[in-house]
């Protein structure tokens, strides 16, 4: 058993290693950012997570780097075009926070802050009605799947699992994340659709 453990861990070493070779010569490829479907996304999922007392921004930024990282493994596109940067606590993004706070200066999303678990988070709250134009039904079923994956994961659990996932794990610390990474994801992480058909 210890042996099979052993062999696991080496095997996974590897590959993270053959990943971060790789990566240093991958470019990140967003093709071009897409900030009012990230708006939408935005306003979508706060709806759907509404009520959800462990939906604070720590959690968003991890939501929304599975959204489009599993996006960009299943369709080889982007679909925000967000910019992701690896930081202690998980993948981060670069734009979520200045983005959310325009959102509350229009009055589209309403800010509070609540303790959970001790901590103080700021929670966002959608004021009106979220407009979807923008995705198209395979966008909302794909995020509808991260979401009840990940939606009832703790702050704590959820950056513990990113950093667990082979493109958290191949970028350096303040710097951006490759898409291309996903490609290198094992079989806990990955959501390619030929996995999914097995």
């Amino acid at each position: 058993m210890l042996t099979e453990k052993r062999s696991t861990d080496r095997a996974s070493r590897q590959v993270t290693e053959e990943a971060v070779q790789e990566s240093e010569n991958l470019q990140i490829r967003v093709e071009e950012e897409r900030p009012d479907v990230f708006r939408q996304v935005i306003l979508y999922v706060l709806d759907r997570v509404e009520g959800k007392p462990n939906i604070g921004e720590a959690v968003l930024h991890k939501l929304f780097y599975f959204i489009d990282f599993d996006y960009y493994e299943k369709f080889e596109e982007n679909l925000m075009g967000e910019t992701y940067v690896k930081n202690g606590y998980g993948p981060t993004s670069v734009n979520l926070t200045r983005i959310l706070r325009c959102m509350e200066e229009e009055g589209a999303i309403q800010k509070t802050e609540q303790v959970y678990h001790n901590y103080i988070q700021n929670r966002y709250l959608n004021t009106g009605r979220s407009d979807t134009d923008l995705l198209r039904a395979r966008d909302i079923e794909h995020i509808d799947q991260v979401l009840a994956r990940f939606s009832g994961m703790s702050p704590a659990e959820l950056s513990e699992y990113s950093h667990n996932d082979i493109p958290w794990k191949c970028a350096r610390y303040g710097e951006p994340i490759p898409y291309e990474t996903v490609f290198y994801r094992d079989d806990r992480y990955s959501v390619s659709e030929s996995d999914d058909a097995l």
